[in-house]
């Protein structure tokens, strides 16, 4: 999957670059150029599976070759490493509980994820 600049200026990236830049040279935000659709039997299964391999269902079209499967799996292990309870608000609405990690906020799961990424990505240089 390639990246593109909001301000659309800049050339397309991976996701391995979009990464490691952060920000387009544009000053623009990347942005994938598609949003994958999930199938139904994925939400048809959903119940049955665990939040890392949702998290690896959802989240490999976005890295594409970037990083193996393996190192995706390890990397969504490290990241979902405490509960993300699932709690009914009334019915039909239910809501993430994304405040249980070790800063206690909603970042502690995209910005841990972002983080293990790009020490992946950076792990052979001297950045």
């Amino acid at each position: 999957m390639k990246y593109y600049s909001l301000h659309k200026t800049a050339p397309p990236v991976d996701f391995k670059t979009a990464t490691i830049q952060g920000q387009a040279p544009d000053k623009g935000l990347y942005f994938p150029e598609s949003i994958p659709k999930m199938d139904k039997a994925f939400f048809s299964h959903i119940e049955n599976m665990s939040d890392q391999d949702i998290a690896f269902q959802v989240i490999s079209p976005y890295i594409g070759n970037c990083l193996s499967d393996a190192t995706l799996e390890t990397i969504i292990e490290a990241t979902l490493s405490f509960p993300i309870p699932l709690v009914q608000i009334t019915e039909p609405v239910y809501t993430l509980e994304l405040f249980h990690g070790p800063t206690l906020a909603f970042k502690d799961i995209g910005a841990r994820f972002m983080s293990r990424c790009l020490g992946e990505f950076l792990k052979d240089t001297d950045k």
